[in-house]
Formats: C-alpha cells, sequence, structure tokens
C-alpha cells in the first residue's frame, strides 16, 4: 500500500487559530494579535520572546537563518545546524549535541509527535490544541492548554534543578513553517541547550506562589 506524501505544511499557525476558535467570543475579546507579536516562552523566571520572520528567527540568544531544508545559526554564541527531509527526519547538532529526530503529523487529530534523540537524552513530544506533553533534552513536560496559551510544568533530574513553571504563547499570526521545521524548532526551544537550569526556589508544583505560573 502507497504510504501517502508527507505534509510539508506546519501546524504552530492552525494550531494557534485553533486555540482562538476553541475559547470562544468571551477569550477573542481578550486576546489581541499585532502584526509583531513573538512567540512567547517562560521557564521560571527566565522570560524570552522569539521573533519568527520569513529568513530569520531570533530571540532568547536564538539567532538562526531558514535556509533550504534546514535551520542555521547560532544558540548564545553556540554553532547550530539542523536540516530535514521530505519524510520528516530532523538530524543535526545544537551546541554540540547530536539530533535524530523524525516529525509525525497525528492521523487521529490535530497535532504534532516529535521521537528520536536529543544529545544524549531519548525524545517523545506531543503538541496538540489541548496540550503539550513528553520528553525533549532530558526534561518531561506537561503543559495543558491554559487560556490563549500552553501553561504547566518542566521537571528535570535533579542536576538540572527542580521543576520549573512554564508558559508558551503562541501567536495567531506566526509564520507558517513546514511540520519538520516546527518540530525542529519546538525540540531547540525546549532543550536543555536553549534553557537553562532552574534556580532552587523550594517551590512544589501545583503549589500557590512565586513558583505558579502567571497568567
Amino acid at each position: 500500500m502507497t504510504q501517502p506524501p508527507f505534509p510539508r505544511r506546519g501546524l504552530l499557525a492552525p494550531l494557534a487559530a485553533v486555540l482562538v476558535l476553541c475559547l470562544g467570543p468571551f477569550a477573542t475579546a481578550q486576546v489581541t494579535v499585532s502584526v509583531q507579536e513573538p512567540l512567547l516562552l517562560q521557564v521560571g523566571e527566565h522570560r524570552f520572546q522569539l521573533q519568527v520572520g520569513s529568513q530569520s528567527i531570533s530571540g532568547g540568544g536564538l539567532e538562526l537563518y531558514r535556509v533550504q531544508g534546514g535551520l542555521r545559526g547560532t544558540l548564545k554564541g553556540q554553532p547550530v545546524e539542523l536540516k530535514w527531509r521530505g519524510d520528516g527526519s530532523i538530524s543535526g547538532r545544537v551546541a554540540g549535541a547530536s539530533v535524530q529526530l523524525d516529525a509525525i503529523r497525528r492521523s487521529s487529530q490535530p497535532g504534532l509527535v516529535l521521537r528520536g534523540w536529543f544529545g544524549a537524552d531519548p525524545a517523545e513530544l506531543t503538541l496538540t490544541p489541548t496540550g503539550i506533553a513528553g520528553s525533549m533534552g532530558g526534561c518531561d513536560y506537561s503543559l495543558p492548554l491554559a487560556g490563549n496559551r500552553y501553561m504547566g510544568w518542566r521537571t528535570c533530574d535533579v542536576t538540572r534543578g527542580p521543576p520549573a513553571p512554564v508558559t508558551l504563547r503562541i501567536p495567531e499570526n506566526i509564520v507558517p513553517l513546514g511540520l519538520a521545521e516546527e518540530g525542529a524548532l519546538l525540540a531547540l526551544l525546549l532543550s536543555d541547550e536553549a534553557l537553562p537550569p532552574a534556580p532552587s526556589t523550594g517551590e512544589t508544583p501545583g503549589v500557590g506562589g512565586a513558583g505558579t505560573p502567571s497568567p
């Protein structure tokens, strides 16, 4: 049986639109998306905004250029080179860490699954309109949809710090990316190379206080 061609159109832009549509009129009145609105990622006290353009992606120590079939640039001054093929396979290096991933479109519902290796750590991460869950770069993520963004917790081994609150907001008008490119970007953003270890705060996940994600 012939396999269908690998879909080249990505999911971040459609998912962002789904988030707004699912929230209904009340939430739509609260969400204003400007032309220049960036992708927002906050982990603990660390917050950065990412500008995704037609030729480059920048912010939070990340300077990438979109080249044919790949991303090339630097992360905090360290080289980044990621390439992908038509079947969704992603390979390359990020700040010295080897990357071997497959980006797979979910068949049962909208979403993307990343599976493979990031550095020495196995990776399996699922992105859907209702949440992001799984592991990447040695840390586990549980980010259910909350309002117009994904909010939850990042849990790593003890050498990488205590659990930290995470917020990810994808703007409705994000530049459309291919499926493999979105997978590469998401893996890079949630990797240990991009995110510093969380400081020891003594906070417990799910308990209020400074460690609780802000809306």
